[in-house]
């Protein structure tokens, strides 16, 4: 009985520690749930940002298949027996994941926003409850998208 007690015990203060440390140093949501205006606004500037790092990456991509003959969906990279077979190939998907996750985090860490954070974002503009911030980051995102690609497609002045 006593053995049971000190183990219960044990597992629940590495709880509560496990707990402590994920709330001090993670994303707390807030308790009623709501995306208030300054999340939204934050999780649309790295949305765009995240959204030109991927489109900046697809040639990246591009130029990986083609160099080591992939497919377009890619399924060879989770073939047990392609990846025995082509090591360099692996490797060298690995590195472009590895530069990619590095990327990403760099956006998230650069505008303030945690990927913790922007991830609840992301299933809480879901709810219903959300509907005037989930309105508003789809206006705000293409709103600024389209700035951006305006600014792309002006010409310049050669003078």
């Amino acid at each position: 009985m006593k053995i049971r007690f000190i183990a219960a015990t044990f597992i629940l203060v590495l709880f509560v520690f496990v707990v402590g440390c994920k709330e001090e140093n993670g994303f707390t949501p807030p308790e009623d749930g709501m995306v208030t205006k300054k999340m939204a606004e934050n999780y649309v500037k790295v949305s765009v940002a995240l959204t030109d790092l991927a489109e900046n990456e697809t040639v990246k991509l591009a130029e990986f298949k083609k160099k080591h003959e992939i497919s377009s969906g890619m399924s060879e990279l989770s073939d047990e027996e392609y990846r025995k077979e082509n090591p360099t190939v692996v490797a060298a998907w690995d590195s472009v994941l590895k530069e990619w996750n590095r990327k990403k985090d760099s956006v998230h860490e650069e505008l303030g926003m945690s990927e913790e954070e922007w991830d609840w974002i992301a299933g809480a503009i879901i709810s219903h409850k959300n509907k005037e911030m989930r309105d508003f980051i789809r206006e705000e995102f293409d709103r600024r998208k389209g700035e951006e690609d305006s600014l792309q497609t002006q010409p310049t002045d050669s003078n």
